[in-house]
């Protein structure tokens, strides 16, 4: 049977993509403008690429559909630009576009200023607690696991003080990760708005 003409063209249509790096601009390290971010991810051949605040959020369009490969060639790219390695967390933006529209938060009553945050994960943990599921010392509540992402509350500390939710949870489940708010992750859908 020969293949139209429209479902060739929309086989080669690039996919979008959010790139989420982890430690860049924290604490006086990876320091790297966001336009030579931008100048990178055009030099590793991506299309239409957007940065979103300095924190390492990327988004672009490829052809490409394997997102390790995307993951391997990316963290490459960064190694030569900072000299360090970075670690590189992708997701489509339908998949972001699916969380968001799920929004995991909806039944969150946060009554002490809880704040939200979303923890990408390289890869599905082998087992999870049930959730909610809180680590007291930290403030920080899992409340959701969805594959490869987690969704968590991180309550005030008594010292006033809120703990972040990333090194507890790669601590917990053997897994690299990279955190972001939840205002953050619900921004990264909006790409036409994002320069």
């Amino acid at each position: 049977m020969a293949v139209t003409s429209k479902a060739r063209q929309k086989s080669t249509e690039p996919t979008r993509y959010a790139a989420f790096l982890r430690g860049i601009n924290v604490g006086g390290r990876n320091l790297v403008k966001m336009d030579d971010l931008s100048r990178l991810f055009t030099s590793l051949g991506f299309d239409d690429v957007k940065t979103y605040i300095q924190s390492g959020n990327v988004i672009f369009d490829s052809p490409a559909q394997d997102s390790e490969a995307l993951v391997g060639k990316i963290e490459k790219g960064l190694l030569k630009l900072l000299d360090n390695p970075i670690a590189v967390f992708v997701r489509t933006i339908p998949e972001l576009e699916e969380i968001v529209k799920r929004d995991p938060f909806k039944k969150v009553k946060s009554r002490d200023n809880a704040k939200l945050f979303v923890t990408f994960l390289a890869k599905a943990p082998d087992k999870t607690p049930k959730v909610p599921f809180l680590w007291p010392k930290e403030g920080v509540e899992l409340l959701e696991v969805i594959d490869r992402d987690l969704f968590s509350q991180v309550h005030p500390l008594k010292n006033g003080r809120s703990g972040f939710p990333n090194g507890v949870i790669e601590k917990e489940f053997g897994v690299p990760a990279t955190t972001r708010n939840w205002t953050t992750v619900c921004k990264m859908v909006e790409t036409p708005k994002i320069r």
